[in-house]
């Protein structure tokens, strides 16, 4: 890899500037190479997918570099000619990068590529046009584009690259070879990053890489960035990469798993006040969930049955201002499921008056008392929080038959009382909901009428985020 100065990030410092220094892509590079060795003018157009920091930019740019080099090594870029360096230090206007996410109209590719892809080129042998996140151009730039890569020049080739395949057309996908790259595995990460370690003379332990390794999922970039994060403390150690991105061991995760199996929802509820305090809650919920693929067999019922909760917190935590709030109700579900606490229902008032020899007046006047005593407990029971069955906004909506305002009314509204003739419903405030609930209302009043045999007035308290998440948490307490 070539010198370049200590000031750039070690992202761009270890940066591949040739295809041997690539890892775990190999099934792509040896197709490359063959192709220009066999036949290098008819080298045309490619897409390169594939999930985020695979280096698929960093392929194109090798790519261009190495059609281009004028003494390639093993079908490598030497860096070090004359169209290397033209395209190392942007200093050519035949190698044109860009970004499509910023130049999405048709107006941007037909001022960039249509008008000058058929000028020959001016000092390279090839014009190079690379297109990152080519899935964001406009459908009226995708058919600009595709005249040009049709009835392409012998002289032109375009890379085009994206991160998600489906959202380009099928007429580009036709005309262009298609290149998949992969996530690097755990092992393979973990070795790039300590080769990183011992050329930057870090002091590291492996256990800290291996932490860095799994929660970049694969991705270069970010493992790489993770690791210059840490290494201003010159020491690559477990605890300094928990404490210094917010992120859990196997060890904290093994201690809450063993609370969450304790079956004691103060305990499980006091380290998730913990955990809040120093870590990211949505990463840890992934950390957790590949801490169960990788352990399921240690315990495999407990294991099945906590992943829904995570599952369900992950489906819902971007949601949440405050996510310690949704872990609090999803274990909370997650007990009253197992049966460790009762889960609230509506109490029945049940009164028995013997009434064997009394008069007629005696009778009415016990069916009096006792219908005034009655009254006395609806009221009294219809204003008690707990004696809701939460349940039951879940069970109208289900009804529904938009699943997104089905999904929207469940993250963001609720039933906070039930009397004998009205339905308060608690509201987080967020316009989507709001619109949506305004136009469902006529329909979801249908629903609770057909749900609890009556019909119900419904008033919405609209409050704040903080205020819905507390009234959350008391009814559940």
């Amino acid at each position: 890899m070539s010198e370049l100065p200590k000031s750039q990030s070690l992202a761009n410092r270890y940066r591949p500037q040739t295809f041997d220094e690539m890892i775990w892509q190999q099934h792509i590079i040896w197709i490359l190479k063959a192709k220009m060795q066999s036949d290098s003018s008819s080298l045309q157009n490619y897409l390169l997918c594939g999930p985020r920091g695979t280096w698929k930019t960093t392929s194109a740019r090798i790519l261009a570099k190495a059609i281009n080099c004028l003494d390639p090594h093993d079908w490598n870029p030497c860096n070090k000619c004359a169209n290397c360096e033209l395209i190392n230090s942007w200093k050519t206007t035949d190698y044109v990068e860009i970004d499509a996410a910023s130049n999405t109209w048709v107006e941007n590719v037909r001022e960039v590529i249509i008008n000058q892809a058929w000028y020959q080129p001016i000092s390279l042998k090839k014009k190079i046009y690379v297109i990152d996140e080519v899935h964001m151009l406009s459908w009226a730039a995708f058919n600009a584009l595709l005249k040009t890569i049709e009835e392409p020049n012998w002289n032109v080739c375009f890379i085009l690259a994206t991160t998600e395949l489906q959202k380009v057309p099928q007429t580009i996908i036709s005309r262009v070879q298609i290149f998949n790259f992969k996530k690097i595995p755990q092992w393979e990460m973990v070795s790039h990053l300590a080769n990183i370690c011992k050329n930057e003379w870090f002091e590291y332990e492996n256990e800290a890489l291996e932490l860095i390794a799994t929660i970049s999922e694969g991705c270069v970039r970010d493992a790489i960035k993770y690791l210059d994060q840490v290494s201003v403390l010159w020491k690559i150690s477990s605890n300094n990469v928990s404490q210094f991105l917010w992120i859990s061991t196997d060890a904290t995760i093994k201690e809450f798993f063993d609370i969450v199996q304790s079956w004691d929802i103060d305990q499980i509820f006091e380290q998730i006040d913990k955990l809040s305090q120093w870590t990211d809650l949505q990463q840890f919920a992934k950390q957790c969930i590949g801490y169960i693929d990788s352990h399921i067999m240690d315990n495999t019922d407990f294991y099945l049955e906590i992943s829904e909760a995570f599952s369900e917190i992950l489906r819902q935590v971007r949601f949440y201002p405050y996510p310690a709030v949704l872990y609090k109700l999803s274990f909370n579900k997650y007990l009253e499921w197992n049966g460790v606490i009762a889960e609230p229902t509506v109490k029945k008032v049940e009164k028995k008056v013997d009434i064997k020899k009394e008069s007629k007046e005696e009778k009415e006047d016990i069916k009096e008392i006792d219908n005034t005593e009655q009254t006395e407990e609806n009221i009294k029971e219809s204003n008690n929080v707990e004696s809701i069955d939460w349940n039951l906004w879940d069970k109208i909506i289900q009804h529904i038959s938009s699943t997104t305002t089905r999904q929207v009314l469940k993250d963001h509204m609720a039933i906070d009382k039930v009397t004998d003739s009205e339905i308060i419903i608690i509201h987080d405030n967020s316009m989507v909901a709001k619109t949506m609930f305004e136009k469902e209302r006529k329909e979801i009043e249908d629903i609770i009428e057909k749900e609890l045999w009556k019909k119900f007035i419904i008033s919405i308290e609209w409050i704040s985020k903080e205020e819905y998440f507390q009234r959350l948490m008391w009814k559940m307490m």
